[in-house]
C-alpha cells in the first residue's frame, strides 16, 4: 500500500476522472475509464460496481484505484455479495 495522504475527492463525470487533493497543494486525477480497464469482470455489466463507487465514494474509489489489485479486489467481493 503506498503513502497516499488524501484529503479529499470528487468524481467528476464530464471528464470520467476522480480528482483528489492529497493536502500537498498537489491534485491528483484518477481516469476512471482507464483504472476500470485493469479489471476482469465476470459480466461485463460489473462495471457499474466501479462508477458507483467512484461517484458515491470518490475518496474509496482513489485508494482502490492506487493500491495493488484493490479495484479488482473490491469487484470481486461486490460479485461475491451479490450471488
Amino acid at each position: 500500500m503506498n503513502d497516499f495522504n488524501f484529503q479529499f475527492a470528487m468524481y467528476n463525470p464530464i471528464t470520467d476522472t476522480v480528482e483528489i487533493n492529497t493536502g500537498t497543494c498537489t491534485a491528483l486525477f484518477i481516469r476512471c475509464k482507464d483504472f476500470n480497464s485493469t479489471v476482469i469482470f465476470d459480466d461485463p455489466n460489473d462495471v457499474v460496481y466501479l462508477y458507483h463507487l467512484a461517484e458515491e465514494h470518490p475518496l474509496t474509489y482513489a485508494k482502490f484505484a492506487v493500491s495493488d489489485d484493490g479495484l479488482q479486489d473490491y469487484v470481486d467481493a461486490m460479485n461475491w455479495f451479490n450471488y
